[in-house]
């Protein structure tokens, strides 16, 4: 099904509007400001990247420990929120980050498919925020009642060198969006 909605892409309104609108190196809602496509790019791309990297971390803790975990227990709700928080803001920013590193007027097929793909991709993105905010409202008596019990050990400190991965990412999404952006 998806197939032949992509290959429609070729003679839709979209194609159509991208072949007759101004040949900018930039998506014309952004005013042919580079210095804001940049930004975009940069935060879409790193995000996708985050929210991946965030997104395997709990998909592993959930596979690792499904012996352990029962299905009400506070780190359960936990694990769940975190990964359904995680797809939500992986597929909305990657969606996005799609759309404006493929976005080419000279290539307005691929422009016109990139942009079909997002409004795909979009609504589930929504659907994973609206999960995460079920499971918060549903599970929220239960997680403060933990969350209040006394000594609750957290131990920020020592996680510290793992945002040095996130780092890298965010520098490295930077520098990849800041070429993409100097060399159109």
């Amino acid at each position: 099904m998806s197939i032949s909605l992509f290959a429609k892409a070729a003679g839709s309104v979209v194609a159509r509007a991208i072949a007759e609108g101004p040949a900018t190196a930039v998506p014309p809602s952004f005013d042919n400001g580079a210095s804001l496509y940049l930004f975009n790019l940069f935060i879409m791309t790193a995000t996708t990247f985050l929210g991946a990297m965030m997104v395997g971390k709990q998909a592993n803790r959930i596979w690792t420990q499904r012996f352990w975990d029962h299905p009400l227990d506070p780190v359960t709700l936990y694990r769940a929120v975190t990964l359904f928080a995680g797809v939500g803001i992986t597929l909305r920013c990657g969606a996005e980050a799609m759309f404006l590193w493929g976005w080419n007027p000279a290539d307005v097929v691929t422009s016109a498919r990139v942009s079909m793909a997002k409004r795909w991709i979009d609504p589930i993105a929504v659907g994973c925020g609206l999960m995460w905010m079920a499971i918060v409202v549903l599970g929220e008596p239960g997680i403060e009642h933990q969350l209040r019990k006394s000594p609750l050990p957290v131990d920020m400190w020592s996680r510290w060198p793992v945002l040095v991965r996130a780092l890298a990412v965010i520098i490295l999404s930077f520098v990849a969006a800041l070429a993409a952006v100097c060399l159109r």
